[in-house]
């Protein structure tokens, strides 16, 4: 009996380092994500986009590749006599989207609003493509599984890349909601 147990032990405990948590209990259903508009490639260019259902990152457009939930596409926009990048969402399946649901002076008013926020409100209009994204906004987002995501705009930065290319990055908070609800778990 014993050693059938142990058995059973090295058996689970095998599985477990050969095929990852992930495999048996499913990704993260809340954490941080980074979403960057830098773009990679020599003949075609690819950006990186979260997946929420694997909790990975996934190269977009690419072949072969799972389309991504989210990306961050920079807009150009003419500030002065300054060109300036300001980060904005798409979702790339062209399904469902995004909406504004609040817009906070400070990052603690605005994580307060995200972990109050149980319940995506009717009648939302979502947009595939979002206006520009603003430090401690907080956005709901509507998968193209039907599932709902709320993100916490945490930190903007905009950097240069190798060749003077400037491009920006989207520090986010985000609980998903993987059964079709629009209840967020606390």
């Amino acid at each position: 009996m014993e050693r059938a147990v142990f058995k059973g032990a090295i058996l689970f405990t095998l599985m477990l380092v050969a095929g990852g948590c992930e495999h048996w209990i499913g990704p993260d259903r809340k954490g941080e994500i980074q979403l960057s508009s830098e773009l990679f490639g020599t003949d075609s260019y690819y950006l990186f986009g979260y997946s929420y259902e694997d909790g990975e990152y996934y190269r977009y457009p690419y072949r072969g590749e799972r389309i991504p939930d989210i990306i961050n596409e920079a807009y150009r926009v003419i500030q002065g006599s300054d060109i300036v990048l300001l980060p904005g969402f798409n979702t790339p399946t062209q399904a469902n989207g995004f909406a504004l649901v609040g817009e906070l002076e400070s990052l603690e008013s605005a994580r307060n609003f995200f972990n109050e926020y149980l319940e995506v409100e009717p009648g939302l209009q979502f947009e595939t493509v979002s206006d520009t994204v603003e430090l401690y906004q907080v956005w709901v987002q509507k998968t193209s599984l039907d599932n709902y995501v709320k993100l916490l705009v945490k930190d903007i930065k905009t950097l240069e890349g190798e060749g003077g290319n400037l491009y920006c990055e989207v520090a986010m908070d985000f609980v998903y909601q993987p059964d079709g609800s629009g209840e967020f778990p606390d």
